[in-house]
């Protein structure tokens, strides 16, 4: 029997995309895997999801991400986004029949929760999925392990801005320098946040 479960990094992030995991996992092996370590990403070290991640990529019959975009983030509804990521998931591991689809609760998510149904599978759609469940854990470490080395390539490219949640003062001191400088911020940043606008309401001078 196959369970799968889906979770997301960097959805509170002001800079980066959002990448929404899921994996599909043999029941049998989320024993072992949970004894491994595998648990809610946050709990871990990098260096530790990322020895997680080729554990769960070798114990797992498959994976599969959707990257949303800053651009999309700021196109449209944050939640609608990301049930579209999950139902595209769901459809992409239903060729392995999993019984039971675990879902880290975000939102109203009656119309994920739909379409599982609608499939002939069990959702199992709660808060703090990513801790209590180890599919839901083991999706949580993809999706991490996966954006982290986005934001690296990020970093590469625009400076080194921190762990991008706002949160974070280097995020923060970055965010203003570069509103310092130019017209319209780099298209890393999601600029429909509003914590954007507290951060460097007035600062433009030319485009990126």
């Amino acid at each position: 029997m196959i369970v799968v479960g889906i979770d997301e990094a960097g959805r509170g992030s002001l800079i980066g995309p959002m990448i929404v995991a899921g994996v599909a996992i043999k029941n049998d092996r989320l024993k072992f895997l949970k004894n491994m370590g595998v648990k809610d990403s946050k709990q871990l070290t990098r260096n530790r999801r990322e020895k997680l991640f080729d554990i769960i990529c070798s114990y797992s019959e498959g994976f599969t991400i959707v990257k949303v975009s800053p651009e999309e983030i700021d196109s449209e509804n944050l939640n609608e986004l990301t049930y579209k990521a999950m139902i595209k998931i769901i459809y992409s591991l239903v060729e392995f029949k999993p019984i039971r689809i675990s879902i880290d609760k975000v939102g109203n998510t009656k119309v994920v929760e739909q379409e599982i149904i609608k499939l002939g599978m069990e959702p199992n759609i709660v808060t703090n999925a990513d801790v209590y469940f180890v599919e839901a854990s083991a999706a949580s470490i993809i999706a991490k392990v996966i954006r982290d080395n986005i934001i690296d390539t990020l970093k590469s490219k625009y400076g080194d801005f921190g762990s991008g949640y706002p949160s974070d003062p280097k995020t923060v001191n970055w965010v203003k320098n570069v509103y310092k400088e130019y017209l319209t911020p780099p298209p890393i940043i999601r600029r429909s946040w509003k914590i954007l606008q507290e951060i460097a309401p007035n600062y433009y001078i030319r485009k990126w």
